[in-house]
């Protein structure tokens, strides 16, 4: 029988201890486990990571941003062909639109007119028309002039929008006046504008006004009109009197003030101030119609619609 030296049985006992003690650790440990698990939500992201798809959450579908903005202030949505969109408004009252445009045509509508805004849906703040269906249909289109800065323009008379609209006088065009022309003998020309046409031609007036004095001078007929906003006109060296111009009454810019000379040719001059500072024509003309014709009709054949 082999003798155990007490070194050998104080060793075997030192091992027996670690083998009782090591199931309690273990457990201790998976415990702590288990516990920092749960508080890190390890468990939640393995049951969302396995679930069934017939038990999975349905996903939220985002709304469109454009629509977003349209239904933020009570517009109905509408969707347009080739990535447009519109957005609409029945007018009352207590409607508030979202920007400055908008809530001036507004200002001119009737209760129950409406007013559609068309844009592309990736930058529907950036309109490319406006529509006001009232007792009439009125279209503004948003274009860009020479200097790339985008205005309104109505779509039926091709004028700024808000502005006033002027009409050329006479059916030929004005002698056009540039800064290195020959006033020599022509001195009327220094605060005037000179029309030509055939004899006894129409003169209309180049915007609505009131007559503020009519009479006769050297030259011939004269008229001067107050057209608002701090513009007038005078025409002079009217031939003859289509129909009187009486102090205080308003002309349309479809009433004849008068006729040219009875002549092949025939001349008439204009003067138009804002306040009170004379302008030529050709720039009187170019800053209420910042995009000519041709530039609308392209526009308004390129429209998706």
């Amino acid at each position: 029988m082999a003798v155990e030296f007490p070194t050998e049985i104080q060793r075997k006992k030192r091992k027996n201890r670690l083998q009782h003690k090591f199931p309690l650790v273990r457990i201790v440990f998976f415990f702590i486990l288990i516990v920092v698990a749960y508080a890190n939500g390890w468990f939640r992201m393995l049951y969302d990571k396995f679930l069934m798809p017939a038990n999975e959450e349905p996903v939220r579908v985002a709304v469109e941003e454009w629509i977003e903005g349209c239904t933020s202030y009570n517009g109905t949505p509408f969707e347009l062909k080739d990535d447009f969109a519109q957005c609409s408004w029945i007018v009352n009252d207590s409607l508030v639109l979202p920007n400055s445009f908008l809530r001036y045509v507004k200002s001119l509508a009737s209760n129950g007119a409406k007013i559609h805004w068309v844009a592309p849906k990736k930058d529907f703040g950036e309109a490319l028309l406006v529509v006001l269906e009232d007792s009439t249909r009125s279209v503004f289109l948003h274009m860009s002039r020479e200097d790339s800065s985008k205005v309104w323009i109505s779509g039926k008379n091709g004028c700024l929008f808000p502005g006033p609209c002027p009409h050329v006088p006479l059916g030929w065009s004005a002698l056009s006046i540039m800064d290195n022309f020959d006033f020599e003998g022509q001195e009327e020309l220094l605060s005037a504008d000179v029309f030509t046409g055939l004899g006894e031609a129409p003169i209309y007036p180049v915007l609505p006004g009131v007559v503020l004095e009519a009479g006769r001078d050297s030259l011939g007929m004269f008229v001067e009109l107050n057209h608002g906003n701090g513009i007038t006109s005078r025409m002079f060296g009217i031939g003859s009197w289509k129909m009187a111009p009486v102090v205080g009454r308003t002309l349309g810019v479809k009433d004849a003030v008068g006729r040219l000379s009875p002549q092949d040719s025939s001349s008439f001059f204009l003067t138009v101030r804002q306040n009170g500072l004379f302008v030529r024509w050709r720039d009187f003309y170019k800053s209420t119609h910042p995009v000519d014709s041709a530039q609308i009709a392209i526009f308004k054949k390129n429209l998706p619609f």
